[in-house]
């Protein structure tokens, strides 16, 4: 059985017997790998840091068909990201976007998921404080829109009229998306401004709004949207990162 190459970033681990570890790596041409990494408990110094998790690298993996678990040969680290793990909202946003991608990536090669990920730990490594939160809703958007789920934002989800500039209407997370002023009476979900939905559309490229601010209702929007609509359920991670925020005032709407 040959052994495969593909460039991968370290997800999860945990022990597995006495010396050895389970690795959970998301691939760029094998999507969601398991591999048991023997003996690798035992090491120490650089050897031990190019398996934190965050690192990325060339994964060399024996592969047999059918099976969830596989056997490491070797892992060629070229980025450790260690500053993730020294700073609580860097760790708390890498560690939500891993969970996201370990809840709904499967087997299947998507390139477009991997490169979106390395990018966004890159960007919660480098990019300044001040920044952050927006950076942290950044990436949970665009790994989001790179599964193949993104928000209507410009048209409503029930009448499909284009909203106007200044229009306040609520955010339908089952139909995925915002309705207009008039589809709104009565419904439920959050009211989002003109402001706010301005800041949501530069999210989802991938950028951070300038004076972006009430960053806990932007991730509850976000947090809700995957629970819908891509893992079927609340990411414990994104309760986490909510807590590492700075509190919101309190408003009635998003912005």
């Amino acid at each position: 059985m040959a052994p495969v190459t593909t460039r991968a970033v370290l997800l999860r681990a945990h022990d597995y017997g006495d010396s050895s570890r389970i690795l959970r790596f998301y691939t760029r041409d094998h999507g969601l790998v398991s591999v048991v990494a023997r003996g690798v408990r035992g090491r120490s110094g650089k050897g031990r840091a190019t398996l934190a998790t965050f690192a990325s690298g060339d994964l060399t993996v024996y592969m047999k068909a059918h099976r969830d678990l596989h056997t490491m040969k070797d892992f060629a680290c070229a980025m450790t990201r260690e500053g993730l793990a020294g700073h609580m909202l860097r760790f708390s946003a890498a560690s939500a976007a891993a969970e996201l991608v370990l809840s709904h990536a499967e087997a299947d090669p998507q390139p477009g998921v991997f490169d979106t990920l390395e990018f966004g730990l890159d960007a919660l490594r480098t990019v300044e404080d001040e920044v952050l939160a927006g950076t942290a809703l950044a990436v949970l958007w665009t790994i989001t829109e790179s599964f193949g789920f993104a928000p209507q934002l410009e048209g409503c989800v029930r009448c499909s009229e284009p909203l106007e500039g200044d229009e306040v209407g609520r955010f339908d997370f089952s139909a995925g998306g915002m309705r207009c002023a008039q589809c709104s009476e009565g419904a439920a979900g959050p009211r989002v401004g003109p402001v706010a939905r301005s800041q949501l559309e530069a999210l989802l490229s991938g950028h951070v709004p300038q004076g972006l601010t009430h960053t806990r209702r932007h991730l509850g929007l976000v947090s809700d949207f995957i629970a819908y609509h891509v893992v079927n359920r609340p990411l414990k991670s994104l309760r986490f990162l909510g807590s590492m925020l700075p509190s919101d005032d309190v408003e009635a709407s998003v912005g």
